[in-house]
């Protein structure tokens, strides 16, 4: 991309908001093939406001036994999935078991903006990445990944869509936290709670 500017005599700016510390040192390699490149505040990467617990799951299928099982307590959850097929199966799912859902994918974030105004407050807002950003979410007081998310990038934004407010939150996910102080001990106690006592009572922490 930046080689394809170089060729225009345009004045162009390149925005992201995902510039890690690693690609600003690699685009800073480019200084040699341009007149200048200025920085315009392209975030600090760091999450604003930590979860109140972030919970790294055994497995996906423990992740899914968890929102399953959630209460209606009026709370909006967030589930993150890797691809759209996903994100239509586990809609239809929770809708059967009586969850009032809305789902976005990539080029129907416009779209999720109206259902959103519609209805503001589902039990569960089912997604790929499309919604790491972008959308104006109610709070989100809990967030659910079904699969490890490798892009620390992508990872900040996803985890930042809870606590915007400064209301607290709770993250599940599958691999350990990138940047978030993390006990073992405390992680290992809630998951055997809960896969002792997941099918006599509803999951609540």
């Amino acid at each position: 991309m930046f080689y394809e500017v170089s060729e225009r005599a345009h004045l162009t700016f390149l925005l992201t908001a995902t510039l890690s510390e690693e690609m600003r040192h690699e685009v800073s390699l480019f200084r040699t093939h341009f007149d200048s490149i200025l920085w315009v505040d392209q975030g600090n990467q760091k999450l604003h406001h930590r979860p109140q617990r972030y919970i790294k799951a055994p497995s996906k299928k423990w992740i899914r036994d968890v929102f399953k099982n959630e209460r209606k307590n009026g709370e909006v959850k967030l589930i993150f999935c890797q691809y759209r097929e996903e994100v239509f199966k586990l809609e239809n799912e929770l809708s059967q078991l009586g969850y009032d859902c809305l789902s976005c994918v990539g080029g129907e974030s416009k779209h999720m903006a109206q259902k959103l105004q519609i209805n503001p407050r589902p039990d569960f807002i089912i997604s790929t990445t499309v919604l790491s950003h972008g959308v104006n979410l109610p709070a989100i007081r809990k967030i659910y990944f079904t699969y490890e998310v490798s892009n620390i990038d992508f990872w900040i934004q996803m985890v930042a869509r809870g606590g915007r407010r400064g209301d607290s939150y709770e993250v599940f996910a599958l691999e350990n936290p990138y940047n978030i102080n993390w006990n073992r001990w405390v992680n290992t106690y809630y998951v055997l709670v809960n896969s002792v006592f997941k099918f006599f009572t509803p999951f609540q922490f």
